[in-house]
């Protein structure tokens, strides 16, 4: 009976083929113009991060922290750094390419000798949303180094500078050693500690292709849950019932029909993509049965709410909403290394990893998306079993 009505759901969805290929092909359409409008908009506002230095307090060791930024090779072509020759109120009404202004107020290299962290003012470009929130996160991690090289300056101080008699002596003895510990702090001429890795982080070419393959699968899923929702007409049900088919058989038949779909999309979208646009990315079977373990895994999680909450309005609503969020906190839309508490789904990344860096089976997570495959099937199945018997 259930192969008959599954049969039945995969005629009446190819009896409408132009809805069906609007299934098919709108998700492919909305991503791949998405997708080109983002890198158009990232390239040209990404391609270098201008940064305005205004330098109020024109000392020795400002001008070498600037100096030391401007010449550091990990940023060198991705962000560059300026000297101001104007007044701040200039560049706030003409900030031009600028992506945020740096004002380093009068006083500050002072205060860092007493102790005191002076506030840096930073601007930030509402015209470059992109390129101003990175050089926020830029300059945010810049605090750090200002209080580690203030706190060997600090420390210095306390137990040597300050016993050395001569003022002018001294005074150049400061001055070196706020010199040594900002260079030092910064990683000696390098802003950022590069580490170089090949076991846990996929390269941003696989992510991009992660990205798009599973954006189109959620969503050709969802147009295929709308569009194609069995219409439960009273004189149709009535037949039903006369053969003993039940809401919970129809609801499993509908299931059926929507995971051989949604499995044999993932296969020819993932495949199809890595021959036309991904041509770099290999697919072997054990990438392919990954997407399938994706593929089930958000049509369990569908259909195990649809059990739930029967008005299928609310229950599409509660899955569109879940589904998102999985999708977010597994990683495989931002990567796992920038999610940090919120990654705790991070699993379903890991199996990639474990598949396209080690060619080797993520054996727990197909091993869990099995066996949460056959309890929901069990569920249904004594769902089924005890509606019958209420007969």
């Amino acid at each position: 009976m259930i192969y008959h009505l599954w049969k039945y759901e995969w005629k009446r969805m190819l009896k409408q083929p132009a809805l069906f290929l609007f299934t098919i092909l709108f998700p492919i359409i909305f991503v791949g113009l998405l997708a080109v409008f983002l890198y158009s908009v990232s390239s040209d506002e990404l391609e270098t991060v201008n940064i305005l230095v205004l330098d109020d307090d024109q000392t020795f060791e400002t001008k070498a922290l600037i100096n030391q930024l401007q010449d550091d090779d990990t940023i060198e072509g991705d962000v560059k750094l300026s000297e101001g020759q104007y007044d701040l109120s200039y560049y706030i009404e003409k900030p031009g390419s600028y992506a945020a202004i740096v004002q380093i107020p009068e006083g500050f290299t002072e205060q860092l000798r007493s102790g005191v962290n002076e506030t840096i003012n930073v601007y930030l470009n509402e015209k470059l949303p992109l390129a101003s929130n990175l050089s926020y996160l830029l300059l945010e991690s810049g605090q750090a180094y200002i209080s580690s090289a203030q706190t060997g300056v600090n420390t210095v101080n306390h137990f040597h500078t300050r016993n050395i008699d001569d003022s002018s002596e001294r005074q150049q003895f400061l001055q070196q050693s706020i010199i040594h510990f900002t260079t030092y702090s910064l990683g000696r001429n390098s802003f950022f500690e590069q580490v170089e890795t090949t076991e846990q982080i996929l390269s941003w070419l696989r992510h991009i292709f992660i990205v798009l393959v599973v954006s189109l699968i959620f969503l050709t899923y969802w147009l295929q849950l709308i569009l194609f929702q069995p219409k439960h007409q009273p004189i149709m049900q009535a037949r039903l019932r006369l053969i003993n088919v039940t809401r919970i058989d129809q609801l499993l038949a509908n299931w059926l029909c929507q995971l051989t779909f949604i499995v044999g999309y993932s296969i020819a979208i993932a495949y199809g993509l890595s021959y036309i646009l991904f041509n770099s990315v290999q697919l072997d079977p054990l990438l392919l049965v990954q997407w399938v373990s994706i593929a089930i895994l958000i049509s369990m999680l569908h259909v195990i709410i649809r059990i739930i909450i029967s008005n299928f309005i609310l229950s599409l609503l509660i899955f569109t909403i879940s589904g998102l969020c999985l999708i977010f906190m597994s990683g495989l839309i931002i990567p796992p290394v920038y999610l940090g508490t919120l990654g705790f789904l991070t699993f379903i990344y890991d199996a990639f990893v474990k598949v396209w860096l080690h060619s080797e089976i993520p054996v727990n997570f197909w091993t869990g998306v099995g066996i949460m495959f056959l309890l929901t099937l069990l569920a249904i199945i004594i769902i089924r079993k005890i509606g019958v018997m209420a007969k």
